[in-house]
């Protein structure tokens, strides 16, 4: 372990010493781990190594990381914060989307809450499972995939801040219909979620000037495919995927991608979808202006029970027309990972 560290100084050392590479900003971080402490197979070695190759890049670059502070009574607290600074670190380096970006972090993500129900007591899935909500979730974990949400709003200067304003008004639409504390705050969270599957859509299709065609709408929809499948492994937000899979359906079942009806159709998702509906319309995108709120209502009215769960829209349409301003506005969404 010292031979490698030594050497591991040396490389840094090296190439933070090269004019070029130092004009360029570059520097080189390193993560060591050895044979037998930290594993007894390669692949057990490379995802330590590479755990602490992180750290080291989570801490400013320019360093090196070794496993040796690990102490198997502290595995969870240790994976915590090798997930935190690989979040850190793929968001700084404003990652592009597509299958690949959306394939990484996934695996980061069932890797993470596979190892972290092992360490768990009473042996393993069960117990990160024992209970259900947001609140059964490390903070880490919240922090990992809200981060990746307003990351993804963040590529496109049209649609940052969109999953912040659907999260407010379907808050606004649980509360107005009298919901518990507990499933209104699953709500917003899921509506703070509902476009995380965007990155698994390739950049030319999701910042395309102008209308999609054929081939490329149908891949802008499996979006709501690929938040599903990221969510999968935290098996507490288990009806908050459910709503990121089903709130582009709709009320009359012409919707994806299932395709179902009425209340069939998660209570959840059916609030998204008018919330999501309304800050689009009353948003600047590529291919339209905002138009304003009055005329937003109206055609949330005249898609109700079609388009829409029609006493949804009842309600929020009461409710934002006895507000003194009926469009939230949100400042810049920044990072909650702490440390980044």
């Amino acid at each position: 372990m010292e031979h490698a560290r030594q050497l591991a100084s040396k490389l840094r050392g090296w190439v933070s010493a090269d004019p070029l590479l130092r004009e360029k900003n570059i520097s080189a971080s390193f993560g060591i781990a050895c044979y037998p402490l930290h594993g007894s197979s390669p692949q057990e070695l490379i995802q330590v190594a590479d755990a602490s190759m992180y750290l080291s890049k989570h801490q400013g670059g320019n360093a090196v990381s070794t496993a040796d502070h690990f102490d198997p009574n502290e595995a969870k607290k240790w994976k915590r914060d090798v997930l935190e600074a690989y979040l850190g670190v793929t968001l700084k380096r404003l990652f592009s989307t597509g299958p690949e970006a959306f394939e990484e972090i996934y695996q980061r993500l069932r890797q993470f809450t596979e190892s972290l129900a092992a360490t768990e007591p009473n042996s393993g899935k069960t117990a990160v499972a024992s209970s259900q909500g947001p609140q059964a979730l490390p903070q880490t974990v919240l922090d990992t995939v809200t981060s990746l949400a307003f990351a993804i709003d963040a590529k496109d200067h049209y649609t940052q801040g969109h999953s912040q304003k659907v999260s407010a008004y379907a808050a606004l639409i649980a509360e107005a219909m009298g919901m518990k504390d507990s499933e209104v705050d699953e709500i917003r969270l899921g509506a703070l979620l509902h476009d995380i599957g965007k990155v698994g859509i390739p950049e030319s299709i999701l910042n395309k000037n102008g209308p999609l065609n054929p081939e490329e709408w149908e891949t802008m929809k499996s979006h709501v495919s690929f938040g599903a499948k990221i969510l999968d492994p935290l098996t507490p937000l288990a009806h908050i995927r459910d709503m990121v899979l089903h709130h582009h359906e709709f009320f009359d079942g012409s919707g994806y991608p299932e395709a179902l009806t009425g209340e069939k159709i998660p209570l959840g998702a059916r609030i998204i979808a008018v919330a999501d509906a309304y800050d689009t319309i009353t948003s600047d995108r590529t291919y339209k202006k905002a138009r304003n709120a009055t005329d937003a209502l109206a055609e949330l009215e005249r898609c109700a029970n079609a388009q829409f769960d029609g006493a949804i829209v009842e309600v929020f349409v009461r409710t934002l027309r006895a507000l003194p301003n009926p469009i939230v506005e949100v400042a810049a969404a920044t990072s909650p990972v702490r440390g980044s």
